[in-house]
């Protein structure tokens, strides 16, 4: 009988981001809906959850770069994952291609562990992670464009203010 050699578990290549939340670019363009529209650049960590359709990939949920290889969001968006996700880092406008972007595919979904237990259809510990394939030996790549959040290591609380961004429609009409 042969014997078995064990193997170490599959290691994320090494971090190579040096700052976190730190955009390069600060400027905004003109209000909407009660915000501001995006310049690129402006929300480095953002990342865009796609799925692949018949017409190209389409945008379903957003996400939070945290490390190279991770991405942090909501668990309603991952219930019922798609057969192949990918993840586009970089991107200002989702309806084209950018030169800046960066395309991962999506090979582990992490739902928290307590996500709606016992709680019916309330969506509490709605988090999960997504780790990113490594393209080439490395995920996500620092750059004006794509860089990853900062996360506190303490709670912050109730009522804290904060910043808000995602994809949506920038003009009326």
């Amino acid at each position: 009988a042969a014997e078995e050699t064990p193997t170490e578990p599959p290691t994320d290549p090494p971090e190579v981001f040096q700052t976190c939340g730190q955009p390069e670019v600060r400027r905004s363009l003109k209000k909407i809906y009660g915000g501001s529209k995006a310049t690129p650049g402006k929300h480095p960590w953002m990342a865009s959850l796609q799925i692949q359709t018949p017409d190209g990939n389409e945008h379903f949920c957003g996400g939070v770069l945290i490390k190279s290889c991770w991405v942090l969001t909501a668990a309603h968006c991952l219930e019922n994952p798609e057969k192949k996700i990918q993840v586009a880092l970089g991107k200002q406008n989702l309806k084209k291609k950018e030169d800046h972007e960066q395309i991962f595919d999506a090979v582990e979904v992490i739902l928290h562990g307590k996500y709606r237990e016992e709680t019916g259809h309330a969506l509490y510990n709605d988090i999960a992670l997504l780790r990113l394939k490594p393209v080439d030996g490395y995920c996500a790549v620092e750059t004006k464009y794509v860089k990853i959040a900062c996360l506190p290591d303490f709670f912050l609380p109730a009522g804290t203010s904060c910043f808000i961004a995602g994809w949506g429609d920038t003009e009326t009409g």
